[in-house]
């Protein structure tokens, strides 16, 4: 997966040098604000209106220090996840531990999401170029236009064509949202003090409490770095270089060049939150101000037309294109993205079971193409038959993720945090508000369950 390495580097010493250095954050950005942020967010808010405004900044915010101490871990170490998590003690399977494969599998059902993002994507690009006169057939026809520009897009690209594709989709998406949530100020949705103020009570509300409790738990597993991303993130840590930059530990200035690769590590973590974070905010506040109480049901292929609602209200017709192409852009650098980790992810379990050398680029190569493929043509069929609903693939699908998938990650982060070498490992603040995100999450994701089984 990691194609030719890099010589080892000096990190910039400058906050403008460092920022140009960035990369791996934004293309976790280009994953993480899709579906949840796009589709899940203004649902729930459009049910459950401000309320849930808390679980959202939560959400967002509560994973900067596990996406930090995973993505630390490998660069220090320049180890990918399966090697990482094979150091933890436990039962092993062909010398692999139990955590990632169990991972990966559970990993399966989270993909349902994109399976919902496929089709809706195609449900947008319908709304814009009808393709016949049947609604249904046209949706499955962009299903597949869809499909065959993203196969073709994963075949070719590296990771430097998927940063470079991914940087300016979030660029697009991140600045339609911010203009519309400034414009939304100047209208009768306008959003007030005591609405944020209502959002920020830490409850459910006086909702169904078990509707209630399962978009809490949907939102933790959808929004900012999920369970998927927090795996991830070591990949494309080091197919950017990072892990090669800091050369070997025996090379003099080795320990120099691991600390300024972490601070650039650190504020590319931070431009990501930064950018999920206000990302997210948006659609969730202009989706409660505009949809909540209004009645209006979000579902089925043209939900992303149906969300359109949020600036048309708003704004006029005029603005429904400025939607649409913010839309597009979350929607696909999120497919692109979600599809070519989940490859790496599988790809990287079967090289740690032994069946092909780490060393084999062009096995590695052939078999990431692969899983890929496999991938992608398992959606379109999903897509094609029983996709005719793409918000519930995207609410299950994130549900899974925030019911099993970032729980279980969090606490192997926190076991890789603590045995980081000595010398650069996170210090006494970080590990005390790590340990506390851990607490946080998993609290949120325990108190919502005995809600949702009716035990509160």
């Amino acid at each position: 997966m990691t194609e030719i390495p890099p010589p080892v580097k000096r990190p910039p010493a400058r906050l403008i040098g460092q920022l140009m250095a960035i990369g791996p954050g934004i293309v976790v950005t280009g994953s993480v604000i899709g579906s949840g942020e796009l589709i899940n967010t203004p649902v729930q808010a459009a049910r459950f209106g401000f309320v849930l405004l808390w679980v959202v900044i939560i959400s967002c915010v509560i994973k900067y220090f596990l996406q930090v101490e995973i993505g630390r871990h490998a660069l220090v170490h320049n180890r990918t996840p399966f090697e990482a998590l094979n150091a933890l003690p436990g039962p092993k399977l062909w010398g692999t531990s139990w955590i990632g494969p169990v991972f990966v599998l559970g990993s399966v059902l989270t993909a349902a999401s994109l399976v919902g993002i496929l089709r809706a994507t195609a449900g947008l690009l319908h709304a814009v170029v009808p393709i016949g006169a049947n609604d249904g057939s046209s949706v499955n026809a962009w299903c597949l236009v869809v499909f065959l520009v993203s196969f073709v897009v994963l075949w070719r690209g590296s990771y430097h064509h998927i940063e470079r594709l991914i940087t300016l989709l979030v660029g697009v998406f991140s600045l339609s949202v911010i203009v519309g949530l400034v414009l939304i100020q100047g209208s009768e949705y306008h959003i007030g003090a005591e609405q944020i103020l209502s959002g920020l009570t830490f409850s459910l509300g006086e909702n169904d409490v078990k509707l209630a409790a399962v978009a809490v738990v949907s939102l933790l597993g959808a929004l900012g770095a999920t369970g998927n991303e927090l795996f991830m993130y070591p990949y494309w840590i080091l197919e950017k270089g990072y892990g090669q930059y800091v050369g070997s530990p025996d090379d003099d200035g080795w320990l120099d060049r691991v600390r300024g690769w972490v601070r650039v590590l650190q504020v590319d973590v931070f431009v990501c939150t930064a950018l999920a974070t206000l990302t997210t905010l948006g659609y969730f506040l202009i989706g409660a101000a505009v949809f909540y109480g209004s009645g209006d049901e979000i579902a089925g292929d043209d939900i992303i037309d149906r969300l359109s609602a949020m600036y048309t209200n708003t704004y006029g017709a005029w603005s429904r294109s400025l939607f649409l192409v913010g839309a597009f852009c979350t929607l696909f650098s999120t497919l692109i993205v979600g599809t070519a980790a989940f490859a790496r992810m599988w790809c990287d379990m079967i090289i740690s079971f032994g069946v092909m050398p780490r060393d084999s680029q062009v096995g590695k190569r052939r078999l990431l193409r692969a899983v890929q493929a496999i991938y992608l043509v398992a959606f379109l069929a999903i897509a094609l038959f029983y996709g005719k609903n793409p918000e519930e693939l995207i609410i299950f699908g994130q549900y899974v993720s925030g019911l099993f998938g970032t729980p279980l990650l969090m606490f192997a982060i926190v076991w890789m945090a603590f045995r980081t070498d000595q010398r650069v490992r996170m210090g006494k603040v970080s590990a005390t508000l790590l340990v506390l995100s851990v607490v946080v999450i998993a609290g949120c994701v325990v108190a919502s369950e005995i809600q949702r089984m009716g035990g509160g």
